[in-house]
């Protein structure tokens, strides 16, 4: 295989786990703590083939891919930047058979994908409310944090039409727009069936959520315990460095 080449700025980091790292560049494209908490709540059938609608670098699928040996991910991206990062990181990890990613915006995924041809699909979407927050002044970033390019409707509309009859929709956003969330999911055909509020420590309302939902499940959801990312003293909660080791929590 041909040596990777990295881009100005960027760097390689060690994702501890699996043996598998990954290209970020610390002033525009790096995954957050986001991530790592949605690939630890989603549960992806045995074999699973699934979708990433906004993959950014990659995150999401290759830690998925290190925990599961069977699964196979389309992983879509609008910048193309991020997704030539995200392309580079899938093949330094020698996961392009695997992996595929494509440069696209997700509203058309439904169509060069596959309609109800899916076990599963997940976003970590933009959470900034389109007209209801400040822009970064950077446009890569403004596009991966406010609803600019996309917004809810259009994510939840692509990931209902992309999940065959029972997949699973994996979703984390702000914990504000859980009523939302959930309409959108209700109209779509894919009602929430399981929910996780995040929250900083237990004095502090949540400020995350995430969400499982499946397409044309019948009613009723399951709402966890609380996941805390801090202890009493501030420092990471035992549960969060126990999900950055890879260890599935829930």
């Amino acid at each position: 295989m041909p040596e990777i080449q990295l881009r100005e700025g960027e760097r390689i980091d060690d994702l501890q786990v699996a043996g598998y790292r990954i290209i970020q560049h610390p002033g525009r494209f790096r995954f957050g703590t986001d991530a790592v908490l949605l690939q630890n709540f989603a549960r992806l059938p045995a074999r699973a083939r699934a979708v990433d609608l906004g993959t950014g670098t990659g995150i999401l699928p290759i830690l998925l891919c290190a925990r599961d040996p069977a699964v196979r991910f389309e992983a879509v991206e609008l910048q193309p930047a991020c997704a030539d990062m995200a392309s580079r990181s899938v093949a330094l990890n020698h996961l392009e058979d695997r992996i595929r990613v494509h440069t696209m915006d997700l509203k058309d995924a439904p169509d060069r994908l596959g309609h109800s041809a899916f076990d599963a699909v997940l976003c970590n979407p933009p959470y900034g409310k389109r007209g209801g927050a400040l822009r970064n002044p950077r446009d890569e970033l403004a596009i991966a944090r406010h609803e600019i390019a996309t917004d809810l409707a259009a994510v939840v509309r692509s990931a209902a039409a992309l999940l065959k009859n029972g997949g699973r929709f994996f979703l984390i956003h702000q914990a504000d727009r859980l009523p939302e969330i959930a309409r959108r999911l209700h109209e779509a055909g894919a009602p929430l069936k399981r929910v996780r509020l995040v929250h900083t420590s237990l004095e502090r309302r949540a400020h995350l959520v995430l969400c499982e939902a499946v397409r044309f499940a019948g009613e009723g959801c399951i709402v966890l315990p609380p996941l805390l990312l801090q202890d009493a003293q501030g420092q990471p909660s035992q549960e969060l460095l126990r999900i950055y080791q890879g260890e599935r929590t829930v």
